[in-house]
């Protein structure tokens, strides 16, 4: 299960970028400076409802989706890779938990649907920089300092865009911001998992135990 939880950590972040930008492809009318990212899966009214800007939209819906599927996949496997034994470091990852089911709900529940995107948008872009800040102090306290300092990093760069003053209309260039904290902090500890994984296998296979 850790391989798979690390092998989605990985895929995350490239099924992220890969919706976001073949998205973009197909949505000529998209803007950096007067969109958010959100509006490729549809505006407000506009239907049908997954479908509201045809392939754009139905690219960003499914992507998110799945994304979100990818997510929950990998926080399965944090416990293990940032030893996750206190109270404060279960709420992290219960935290980063809810916020892969909230980056589903985005994708479910797209712009056109009005305020029932927002009860899962809003809490996503707070949420999964949240947990990763509760995290990291987790880890700080023990003894991988260098990854506890990253993951608060990581953390601080997540949650800037929701503070920061912001001069343009669309709110695209923020968003990407805490989405790319987020695919740094999935892909760093998607590898990690994976290299433990592979720790564990030879050292069974050194002292001649099943690899299951």
């Amino acid at each position: 299960m850790l391989r798979v939880a690390g092998l989605c950590g990985i895929l995350c972040p490239a099924a992220a970028l890969a919706t976001i930008f073949i998205t973009i492809s197909y949505a000529p009318w998209f803007s950096w400076t007067t969109n958010a990212l959100s509006d490729l899966g549809g505006m407000s009214g506009e239907t049908p409802i997954w479908a509201a800007r045809g392939t754009a939209s139905i690219i960003f819906n499914s992507g998110l989706a799945i994304d979100g599927i990818l997510t929950l996949l990998f926080a399965t496997g944090l416990r293990e890779s940032l030893q996750l034994t206190t109270r404060l470091g279960r709420l992290g990852k219960l935290l980063f938990v809810l916020g892969a089911c909230a980056l589903i709900g985005i994708g479910i529940f797209p712009k056109t649907m009005g305020r029932i995107h927002n009860v899962f948008s809003a809490p996503f872009f707070f949420l999964i920089p949240m947990s990763m800040l509760l995290m990291g102090i987790a880890v700080l306290k023990s003894s991988h300092k260098v990854l506890g300092w990253l993951t608060i990093a990581l953390a601080v760069i997540g949650l800037c865009p929701l503070v920061i003053p912001w001069p343009w209309e669309g709110e695209a260039i923020l968003d990407m911001i805490s989405i790319s904290a987020m695919m740094v902090f999935a892909l760093v500890f998607g590898i990690r998992l994976l290299r433990q994984t592979i720790d564990k296998i030879h050292l069974r296979t050194e002292r001649g135990e099943p690899r299951g």
